[in-house]
Order: structure tokens, then C-alpha cells, then sequence
């Protein structure tokens, strides 16, 4: 016999590594245990892609779009269609790109419900906005369940805004940086106490050494330069882990920014010193990125070629030389 009220619930969430767009997923996975759930994780560069790909698939649909946002007039439009055809829409973002933006014409679409703040992580926006419906509709045995993930939504919202108060915070994020958002998304369902499973603690394992192998490219190809507003920048190669690794190249730096080419994702991360005040966020946006004051990132073709192209001029002058 079909269970009642069985409706299907689509989610494009940040990643493809992401640990707090994971958990943002599996917030709302843990909402609905008993719904159909599609899940699909994308990175900044593919979202507009992602999203414009959905299909309404009856009357009882709900799209959920979190910690990710959208530049493409084309995909506001088909997230109209997909609510004139019935779809409920939900948008959930932290990102400042997306919040100075909310007035953009890209974001004119009539959502069911929207909550863009820079207070949390998605995931901790996304669990109390679920936990707010359940109390707004009176379902306190959902929400009593609910509540029980609020420790896994704390591990992403301590690690995302670099809070630092929960000590395995940034275990979880590399162990779902190693494993991948997708099979981490599907560990974490499994899991009924914040306690990592056999195969995340193995993922954790081989991502510190894969980490200090990110670590060492860094060194080997950092390029430090002075700028002549007192800021200084380091640029450098990594391999994954690039939070990591910033992390550790801005260690004991003033007025520096972090640029990082991850050779993995073939993105641009940007970090910065603790006493830096520029707005990464601002910055990446100008390079169709996007992401936080004081994190963020973009995709661009110059950047990909450039490793490529320098060596081409290194290769080519010894070349020209040859008789």
C-alpha cells in the first residue's frame, strides 16, 4: 500500500567537497526520512547548470537549493516555471555574494520560502528554518526526532564560520573532503550520533597524508609579491585541501591574501590573514565567483592555462635556442 503524503524532494546543495553543503543536504534529508529524496551536489562554476537541469516531476514536488547561489537570468526563469507548474521552491544561503545580492534580477523568482543571512552556516540556517515549519504546523513528534541532528549541524556551522569551539569540526571537513560529498552525504544518513563511521575515519586518515602532500606542492611553488597599497599576496599550486593549506601559508603572515590553484578542481581559492581586512567575497565576484569576507573562490579559463602557458614560455625560449 503507498505511504501517505509521499511527495518528492529535489536538493542542489554546495560541493562537490563541501562539508557544510553536505550537511545542509543531509539537514534536510533527516527533515523528510520518509520522502523520496534526490540529491545533487554542485559546485559554484556548475550551478546555474545544475539547477536549470531540474524537472518537475509532479504536484507534491519540493526543490531545496542550498549554500550555492546562481548568475543566469535563464535559471531564475525555469525556477518560475517550475513553481507555476507546482513546485515549492526553497532557497537557504550564508554566502555574502548571495546576500549583498538578493535583489538581483537572477533571484526575481517566486520562491516558497528564502533565508539569506551570513549569522550561520546553511546548515544551521536550514535546520532552524525546518524546525520553525515543524513547529509552525504543530508536529512535535518530527520535531522532537529532528532535533537529535542538531549535533551534526553544529560540527558544519563550527568548522564553516571558523568558529572553532567543537574540536573534531575540522576532522569532518577533511574527511568529507577526501571521501567526496556524495558518499559522505550518504554515510552521514546512516549515522545516528555525530560519531564518524568506519569508512569516514578511513577517509580522514588518508586525507592528512594527502593534505601534507598539498601542503608540500604549496611550498614548492609559492610566489610571494608585495603590493603597494601594504598588502601582500601568495600564490601557489595545491592539490585539494586548500582551506588546509591556506590555512597554514597565512600562519604568522600580516596583510597577505592567499591565492591557491587547486590542480584538483581547477578553482581559484582565496583566504586571507587574520588581520586582513579585504573583502575575498568582493574580490571573487569580479572573477564570477563568490563566497565569504573572509573565504572564497572562483573558476576561470586564464587561470586554468596559466600553469600551462608558463611553461610553454619556459620550454619554448630553450627550444628557440636549440639548432
Amino acid at each position: 500500500m503507498p505511504r501517505p503524503d509521499r511527495h518528492n524532494i529535489q536538493i542542489v546543495s554546495h560541493g562537490p567537497s563541501c562539508l557544510d553543503g553536505v550537511m545542509a543536504a543531509a539537514t534536510i534529508k533527516r527533515f523528510y526520512p520518509e520522502q523520496r529524496v534526490t540529491t545533487m551536489l554542485a559546485a559554484n562554476g556548475d550551478s546555474d547548470r545544475v539547477i536549470q537541469n531540474l524537472r518537475a516531476k509532479g504536484g507534491d514536488d519540493e526543490i531545496w537549493i542550498t549554500d550555492i547561489s546562481w548568475t543566469s537570468s535563464k535559471t531564475a526563469e525555469h525556477l518560475t516555471n517550475l513553481v507555476s507548474n507546482g513546485a515549492r521552491l526553497y532557497w537557504i544561503d550564508h554566502h555574502r555574494t548571495a546576500v549583498s545580492r538578493a535583489d538581483a534580477p537572477e533571484f526575481d523568482v517566486p520562491f516558497t520560502g528564502r533565508l539569506l543571512s551570513e549569522e550561520f552556516s546553511a546548515a544551521r540556517l536550514a535546520f532552524n528554518y525546518l524546525k520553525g515549519l515543524a513547529e509552525e504546523r504543530g508536529e512535535q513528534s518530527r520535531l522532537a526526532e529532528f532535533e537529535k541532528f542538531f549535533p551534526f549541524v553544529a560540527i558544519a556551522d563550527d568548522h564553516d564560520r571558523w568558529v572553532h569551539q567543537v574540536p573534531e569540526s575540522a576532522d569532518w571537513a577533511l574527511a568529507v573532503q577526501t571521501l567526496g560529498g556524495v558518499d559522505s552525504y550518504r554515510e552521514i544518513n546512516k549515522l545516528t550520533e555525530p560519531v564518524m563511521s568506519r569508512r569516514m575515519r578511513t577517509a580522514l586518515e588518508a586525507g592528512r597524508k594527502a593534505m601534507d602532500k598539498s601542503l608540500d606542492l604549496a611550498h614548492a611553488t609559492m610566489v610571494e609579491r608585495p603590493l603597494g597599497n601594504g598588502l601582500r599576496i601568495r600564490t601557489a599550486c595545491c592539490m585539494g585541501y586548500s582551506s588546509e593549506v591556506a590555512s597554514k601559508l597565512y600562519e604568522g603572515q600580516t596583510h597577505t591574501v592567499i591565492a591557491l590553484f587547486d590542480l584538483r578542481s581547477l578553482g581559484v581559492s582565496l583566504r586571507r590573514s587574520v588581520d586582513c581586512e579585504v573583502d575575498l567575497s568582493a574580490l571573487a565576484h569580479q572573477f564570477g565567483g563568490g563566497g565569504h569576507a573572509a573565504a572564497a573562490g572562483f573558476a576561470i579559463a586564464d587561470a586554468k592555462r596559466a600553469p600551462a602557458q608558463r611553461l610553454a614560455e619556459i620550454l619554448g625560449d630553450r627550444l628557440e635556442k636549440t639548432s
